[in-house]
């Protein structure tokens, strides 16, 4: 009961920083004060729990490698003129009437070629977010569109590290599956287009001035060559190069190009990746950006949100829930609805897209002992996978809101894409319950108990 009152403070606690613009890791520290009292009564020393934070917190390290990887990138690429090189080519090429559609569109491309949100959103997604602002559009609208194409690869792309560790955890077989899920978001995918395209003629680039196109192009010495940095990371992301090693590399090319085309000073550029590119130019409103002091509190919150995960899954706070979910007899609806439930919850306690799938799963491994496992793939990927974004505090909300410079919760109504999938999928459910029992559930002799 006490652990119940906790997770509900902790998230009243959230909620009420996220609408007031309260640094989150505040809230996010009280949570794992308290837990950490429930823990000292459950007979645990303090040395326990500081070891069990330490564990957990090392665990965050490749994380913040990725994200400090993003906060360079993100800076070497407005220094270098990629960034803008992209905003200057897609103002040239995109039709205005539709640019809402291609920001959703040209992101779930991305993010299905090289596998990674985060990726896509520092890629793509800011020269996106920079367009929008000079033509006065709603930036909630274009980051809501941004998101919901940045995480459709993370759903389908087989170089998801997402899918790749769901596929692992139900032992399904990669590219067989890569192609059911595929399939399974068709529907979704073409309700987000309608809506997109919708959203597009409602709000087009009213304002598209050719004097930004010139001011890049004289400012940055605009030029084919300023796209290979990107050109770097898809590419390297076909090959499944990691994600780590395609930044470092795009990075080192980005510095060259700073020093070679755009003529950067040594001691500007070192500035620059530690507390973001500025300029003193007419553009000095619209490039800038990144760094790596943007990215610290967004990785005081991970390491903190770790704790939190090691917590619960150290003292087994869940352990009553699992059994009390295994004597209710759930039909295929139910169980995705609570499946779809936990999963919200668990990325409002552990702020982890990663986590949520992985804690929900644990919790509901038994109960979900007579589904194929695809099956128990698919329920996932169409929830926790592509509902943790929805969550203004996860680390899959926070991270691309920072990026973008946009607020992280007034995308979410229009993040079709992200709440369409579940509730398409509940609809398959209800379809298979009350149309089709026969096929509810198919009992398998390679489910996750074997």
């Amino acid at each position: 009961m006490i652990v119940f009152l906790i997770i509900v403070f902790t998230i009243i606690m959230l909620v009420y920083s996220v609408f007031n613009n309260i640094f989150l890791g505040y809230g996010l520290t009280i949570s794992l004060f308290l837990f950490s009292l429930v823990g000292i009564k459950r007979n645990k020393s303090l040395k326990d729990l500081f070891n069990l934070y330490t564990l957990e917190a090392k665990k965050s390290l490749p994380i913040i490698y990725i994200l400090l990887l993003i906060s360079v990138l993100i800076s070497t690429w407005l220094c270098c003129g990629t960034i803008p090189a992209i905003v200057y080519y897609s103002l040239k090429y995109i039709n205005p009437n539709l640019f809402i559609l291609f920001c959703f569109l040209i992101t779930a491309l991305t993010s299905f070629l090289i596998g990674t949100s985060f990726g896509t959103v520092s890629s793509i997604g800011l020269p996106l977010i920079i367009i929008a602002g000079v033509s006065n559009i709603n930036l909630s609208l274009v980051g809501g569109a941004i998101m919901s194409g940045s995480y459709f690869g993370d759903r389908c792309s087989p170089l998801s590290s997402s899918l790749l560790l769901l596929c692992k955890l139900t032992k399904v077989e990669l590219f067989h599956y890569v192609k059911k899920v595929f399939i399974y978001g068709v529907i979704p995918t073409i309700i987000s287009i309608i809506f997109y395209t919708f959203f597009s003629f409602k709000n087009p680039l009213t304002f598209v001035d050719n004097s930004l196109s010139l001011s890049l192009y004289k400012y940055f010495n605009i030029n084919v060559v300023l796209l290979i940095p990107a050109l770097i990371i898809v590419i390297l992301s076909l090959k499944k190069v990691s994600i780590t090693k395609s930044i470092s590399i795009s990075i080192v090319v980005s510095i060259l190009i700073c020093f070679a085309v755009q003529k950067t000073d040594f001691f500007d550029l070192i500035k620059y990746i530690i507390f973001g590119y500025e300029n003193s130019s007419s553009l000095s409103d619209i490039i800038k950006g990144g760094g790596i002091i943007s990215m610290l509190k967004t990785c005081y919150i991970i390491v903190i949100s770790c704790c939190l995960t090691g917590f619960f899954s150290g003292l087994n706070i869940f352990s009553g829930l699992e059994k009390s979910l295994q004597k209710l007899n759930l039909n295929r609806t139910k169980l995705f609805l609570v499946t779809l439930i936990l999963g919200l919850i668990v990325s409002a306690i552990g702020c982890s897209q990663t986590i949520s799938f992985i804690l929900t799963l644990e919790i509901l491994r038994d109960t979900y002992k007579d589904y194929e496992n695809e099956d128990i793939a698919m329920e996932f990927s169409d929830s926790a996978i592509v509902t943790s974004a929805l969550v203004p505090w996860c680390i899959a909300a926070l991270v691309p809101t920072s990026v973008l410079n946009i607020s992280n919760y007034k995308f979410i109504p229009y993040a079709i894409f992200l709440y369409i999938t579940p509730i398409c999928h509940l609809c398959y459910c209800i379809y298979l319950d009350y149309f089709k029992n026969k096929f509810c559930k198919v009992p398998s002799k390679k489910n996750l108990m074997s």
